[in-house]
């Protein structure tokens, strides 16, 4: 429905809530499609870190959201590296909820200044992500419900409309390919199965091939695929240390299905290090865009990408959140 603001336009295909809800919504969705060149390779970057929280999370926190208020929920909970936990704070407090978030320690101060600020309650986990994850599970009680970004299929659901909007705005046409940081996997996720969507529909006749990016030395998905495997498997992690401290996931739950999704589609899975990241996020912010290390991976990423790429082909490279959920020191920039 072109008449509902950003992705309500497709709320007729979400699981949202009973008839009669009063919709919670801060206008989320429909994100700048942006034309350009880079490093020789002509593409569109999706802007998704212009949402309210400043994060593509936003898509699917505001879908989770609606349809746990639906059935009464009035505590939330969730664990994050950061982006998750302020758009599920910024939701809860638009919506009248109590929000609790585990973080850890080591997340970026201004995503936790944003979660407070929203009015939650912020809980610093001391140790890697996945302590952060252990505890929120160790605090969960029955009057709150675990909002989980990683897990809920709700929260999938909002980003299966990232792809509806690629393709309405590049006029009904199918891109070749699409870049995504992959921590979780929920944007990636989320797209690709939006564009199945669309072809069991018969709406279009092939799917694009799906990259997934992640920052060294995380890289799971990248590890299993070049190993050849359908899953993730256990490996010592000497260090979790990234600048891309978005997508520092160890162990995605659905892993599976992301490593499926790039066999299938004819992708690939590609990683860069904070050297790449860094110069990738100055390459961008010198032509107008400023976004957290998280982002900036795709664009390391493309020189990789590049010689797979053929002439006319269509590349989409999802931004995934604004810069300033991580700012560098005033010494790095001048």
């Amino acid at each position: 429905d072109p008449s509902q603001p950003g992705h309500w336009r497709y709320a007729a295909m979400l699981p949202v809530v009973a008839p009669g809800h009063k919709r919670i919504t801060l206008g989320e969705g429909w994100t700048p499609l942006i034309d350009d060149v880079w490093e020789g390779l002509p593409l569109y970057w999706k802007n998704e870190g212009l949402m309210p929280s400043g994060s593509y999370k936003d898509r699917g926190v505001s879908v989770l959201v609606n349809f746990l208020i639906g059935r009464g929920a009035q505590t939330v909970m969730d664990d994050s590296s950061g982006n998750a936990g302020a758009s599920l704070a910024c939701y809860a407090a638009r919506a009248g909820l109590s929000a609790r978030i585990f973080v850890p320690t080591t997340a970026p101060e201004p995503k936790k200044a944003q979660i407070a600020v929203y009015g939650a309650e912020l809980v610093e986990v001391s140790g890697p992500r996945s302590a952060a994850i252990a505890a929120a599970e160790a605090a969960q009680s029955p009057d709150s419900v675990y909002a989980s970004h990683a897990w809920h299929p709700a929260c999938l659901f909002g980003f299966i409309t990232n792809a509806w909007e690629i393709w309405e705005q590049l006029g009904g046409q199918v891109p070749d390919w699409i870049v995504t940081p992959c921590g979780y996997g929920g944007l990636f996720l989320g797209s690709w199965r939006g564009f199945e969507h669309l072809h069991a529909c018969g709406i279009i006749d092939r799917l694009p091939r799906m990259v997934a990016v992640q920052a060294e030395p995380i890289t799971p998905i990248v590890d299993a695929f070049r190993a050849g495997w359908e899953d993730i498997r256990p490996r010592r992690q000497l260090s979790s240390k990234t600048l891309a401290d978005g997508i520092a996931v160890e162990k995605p739950v659905r892993s599976r299905a992301i490593l499926s999704a790039i066999h299938r589609s004819g992708g690939m899975a590609l990683a860069v290090n904070d050297h790449e990241i860094a110069a990738a996020r100055r390459g961008m912010a010198a032509r107008g865009l400023f976004v957290e290390p998280t982002s900036a991976t795709v664009a390391a990423a493309l020189r990789q990408l590049k010689p797979h790429v053929q002439a006319g082909e269509v590349v989409v490279a999802n931004l995934t959140g604004l810069g300033l959920k991580k700012l560098p020191d005033l010494q790095e920039v001048t």
